[in-house]
């Protein structure tokens, strides 16, 4: 059974980036695909709140999950932009499903959320895009998950179908 926490105890901070202005910038542009922007993977309940309120102000498409088998097979039905997920779930680590995430069509930015500065570097060294450290500041969440976002977009280019390809395929 997930435990739900406290903002306090899962490390939030008070929210920083609440001017209109500052989240405007990170508003999501429209898109003509069909994309999850934001994947949300962990046991705590309190998080996917936290997540979904922040982006969904910004008109982000957001999914939670509870696990990485979930989250795994959300990934494989629609593309997904970016995975935000906890360090550690009751169903493995996050080291064990970035392979498969980067074996995956369109693979998504992965940023894991952990309690120590070094989690950081593993991350960026197996392949993932960053690593957010507790307590969690709003506007460094904020920035994170929209430079993944953009990141990700930016390997994509508009076909005259109105598809979406990958352009480092």
């Amino acid at each position: 059974m997930a435990r739900i926490l406290s903002a306090h105890t899962l490390g939030l901070t008070a929210k920083s980036a609440s001017s209109s202005a500052e989240l405007s910038s990170h508003t999501r542009p429209q898109s003509p695909a069909v994309v999850t922007d934001l994947l949300s993977v962990s046991a705590n309940a309190t998080l996917h709140l936290y997540l979904s309120d922040l982006f969904q102000k910004l008109r982000w498409e957001v999914d939670c999950n509870m696990s990485f088998k979930k989250a795994a097979e959300s990934v494989q039905r629609r593309d997904t932009a970016v995975v935000v997920c906890e360090e550690d779930l009751p169903d493995g680590s996050w080291i064990s499903w970035v392979s498969s995430l980067r074996s995956t069509p369109n693979a998504p930015e992965l940023i894991v959320i952990g309690d120590h500065r070094a989690l950081r570097y593993e991350v960026m060294a197996l392949g993932g895009f960053d690593a957010l450290i507790r307590p969690l500041r709003e506007t460094d969440v904020i920035d994170a998950v929209t430079s993944a976002w953009r990141y990700w977009q930016k390997r994509f280019q508009h076909q005259d179908d109105g598809g979406v390809r990958c352009s480092d395929a």
